[in-house]
């Protein structure tokens, strides 16, 4: 091992006592042959030495003029992590529990709404009210006739509700007529 790389590499190993006798021996003939790996191997043992010694070197008074400042940053770095981790947490949670709800199902009984009735059907049905209307002594008004066809509940939300005007209920009730005489 007489290259300086492989003996850079070994130098925390050699400080520590970590190699055997004949790597050793080698490591320390090519430290007395080689001054640069000789230099890099008192700076690692002086910067070992300073870390066993336990005594801390004083910063000087530039560090600790802008500690308090530093430090009030840090802070406050933390308070602001803590209150985002605060919110994204309570925010999880309500997405939980509203996804949650409104994947459960009602326990109370709600009524399917009725369907609306097909055409045949709502044929049939103003066949029978008309008859029914032209048997009975009074006229029949036109909503109760629709309403007894076609419920205005069955037909909610798909636009074809809508209060009929005067108009339009007599020529409703003029066509509907006319095909049946």
């Amino acid at each position: 091992m007489t290259d300086c790389a492989g003996t850079r590499e070994r130098i925390t190993a050699w400080l520590s006592g970590e190699l055997g006798p004949d790597d050793r021996r080698v490591l320390e003939d090519h430290l007395s042959a080689c001054a640069s790996c000789a230099a890099d191997a008192g700076r690692l043992r002086q910067a070992l030495d300073l870390l066993t010694a336990g005594d801390v070197p004083d910063p000087g008074p530039v560090y600790w003029s802008s500690f308090g400042r530093r430090l009030r940053v840090r802070i406050d770095a933390a308070r602001r992590r803590v209150r985002l981790l605060r919110w994204t947490a309570t925010i999880a949670a309500a997405a939980v529990i509203v996804a949650g709800l409104s994947l459960q199902r009602p326990r109370h009984g709600i009524a399917p709404s009725p369907r609306a009735p097909t055409i045949e059907e709502a044929e049939a049905r103003l066949r029978d009210a008309l008859r029914a209307a032209a048997e009975g002594d009074e006229p029949i008004p036109i909503e109760t006739i629709l309403d007894e066809i076609a419920p205005a509940d069955s037909l909610e939300g798909t636009g074809l509700a809508g209060d009929p005007t005067p108009e339009d209920e007599r020529r409703l009730s003029d066509d509907l007529l006319d095909s049946q005489g």
